[in-house]
């Protein structure tokens, strides 16, 4: 159970959720977000004080005239016009509220003196504020979605191992959109925006009790308090990885991020490396390499070593991929693997004598679906290969879709781990989507599908120390 007051375990399975400020009109934002509260698996109350119905809902002109216990409140107003619901949700005892609208701290003085008087209203109690300046909460498993973007324009992922907390709405949309289209899903995405008073610590002791989440991707743009998430990450990392985005690297980025969110400038970046790293947090640098790593750390989990044989069916490809593995100047510092004499002599049987069955092992253009398949089996059982970057290729003459149903079985039953970079054209996206929905880790380059590989090592590495 989290230690913090108050109950932010209705964030995850609320019973009853309240949107105050419903608007009946469809051009309002409010009406969007009743829209898509009405499809969660949960009680929905508009309140607005003119109207009497909503979308086929009783409307109420107060949260205190709604009968009954309410979990979770949303206040769709502007900034002006916050504080008395705000006040009116701590009477009636709700657990969590949720305040959307910016012009707040992040605006200037008057403007924190604004969120003060919004904390200064929960202070004391059990309720919690998360926001302001937040787009707030999307939780599949209950339909929980607090989101103003209306769905047909930015479709939502489903059910899933990953939790997304981020300071920017942008970036919590641009992400679900990236884990959707990764044919992946998340447990939560939570907009943390000011960080008035639910922070990311918070959160993360409430998701390190959450079994639905296996990895967390955050977007922060400066630390609540830094010494607390060091030593929460550090505790939480040994079962769950956390990757982060953490902005505001620069001054102009500092600057950028103070008119955005309020946040105060970071410390020393080498201070925050240091930390992070040794709290066991992966640093990710623009939001795709922040899904990506995600993905990896759901689906593969690590790698045992740094050892990484490449295996392709186009020489380029493969020396490509050598470089990117072992360069320290764009690359990933990793290894290439040294292949057993056993491995190369087995290779040599299912294999064109003029391929090369050194590391990385070039299959040629002559390559079938079934040679592909004897190769992934006999390099899955050199003891000095820690994982494996396959290239698949669609292209090659005697190549046909079985060989997609190849990487699938090799991926999820061999004993070393595969990632997968998928070269096949404008289909290129469609397949990278299908393979993680069949929890298959596939990129759509070398250079993304590398990068994954590092990050699996490297967290096999602090797992071994730990150890």
């Amino acid at each position: 159970m989290c230690s913090m007051r108050g109950n932010l375990e209705v964030l995850l399975n609320p019973r009853s959720v309240a949107l105050i400020g419903a608007s009946a009109n469809p051009g309002k934002l409010s009406n969007v977000v009743l829209a898509n509260l009405k499809e969660g698996k949960f009680k929905t109350y508009p309140v607005n004080p003119r109207e009497r119905e909503i979308l086929g809902l009783r409307c109420y002109s107060s949260v205190l005239e709604i009968p009954g216990e309410v979990d979770i409140a949303v206040v769709s107003l502007p900034a002006e016009a916050s504080l008395g619901p705000v006040s009116d949700c701590v009477r009636k005892g709700i657990e969590l509220v949720i305040v959307t609208a910016s012009g707040f701290r992040e605006t200037g003085p008057e403007g924190g003196s604004l969120e003060e008087a919004l904390v200064s209203a929960v202070r004391g109690s059990k309720t919690r504020l998360l926001g302001p300046n937040t787009m707030g909460l999307l939780v599949p498993r209950s339909g929980l979605d607090t989101f103003f973007i209306p769905r047909e324009r930015s479709p939502r992922p489903g059910v899933g191992e990953t939790a997304i907390l981020s300071q920017s709405g942008a970036v919590s949309v641009s992400s679900l959109e990236k884990v959707r289209a990764a044919g992946m899903g998340v447990s939560s995405c939570v907009g943390l925006g000011n960080k008035a008073d639910v922070t990311e610590n918070d959160l993360l002791e409430l998701l390190a009790e959450d079994p639905q989440t296996r990895c967390i991707a955050m977007y922060l743009e400066s630390f609540s308090d830094g010494r607390e998430f060091a030593r929460l990450a550090a505790k939480m990392t040994v079962a769950k990885p956390i990757v982060l985005l953490k902005a505001g690297r620069t001054r102009s980025g500092a600057r950028a991020a103070s008119s955005h969110t309020g946040a105060l400038s970071s410390s020393s970046e080498v201070l925050v490396d240091g930390a992070l790293t040794q709290a066991g947090v992966v640093r990710a640098y623009d939001e795709e390499e922040l899904i990506d790593i995600a993905k990896a750390f759901v689906l593969k989990g690590h790698l045992e070593g740094d050892r990484i044989c490449v295996v392709a069916s186009a020489g380029g490809y493969g020396v490509i991929a050598s470089d990117l593995i072992e360069s320290e100047n764009h690359g990933a510092s990793l290894h290439m693997a040294e292949l057993s004499d056993e491995t190369k002599e087995r290779l040599r049987r299912v294999v064109p004598g003029y391929s090369s069955v050194s590391n990385p092992v070039d299959l040629t253009a002559a390559v079938t679906d079934g040679m592909y398949d004897s190769v992934l089996e006999i390099l899955q059982e050199d003891r000095n290969v820690d994982g494996i970057m396959m290239s698949l290729e669609l292209q090659p003459p005697n190549v046909t879709a079985e060989l997609l149903e190849v990487a699938r079985r090799r991926s999820m039953s061999g004993t070393k781990p595969i990632v997968i970079s998928v070269f096949a054209g404008e289909s290129t996206d469609n397949l990278v989507k299908s393979l993680g929905e069949q929890r298959v880790l596939a990129y759509p380059t070398i250079w993304r599908a590398i990068r994954a590989m590092a990050a699996l090592s490297r967290r096999g590495t602090r797992l071994r120390r730990l150890k």
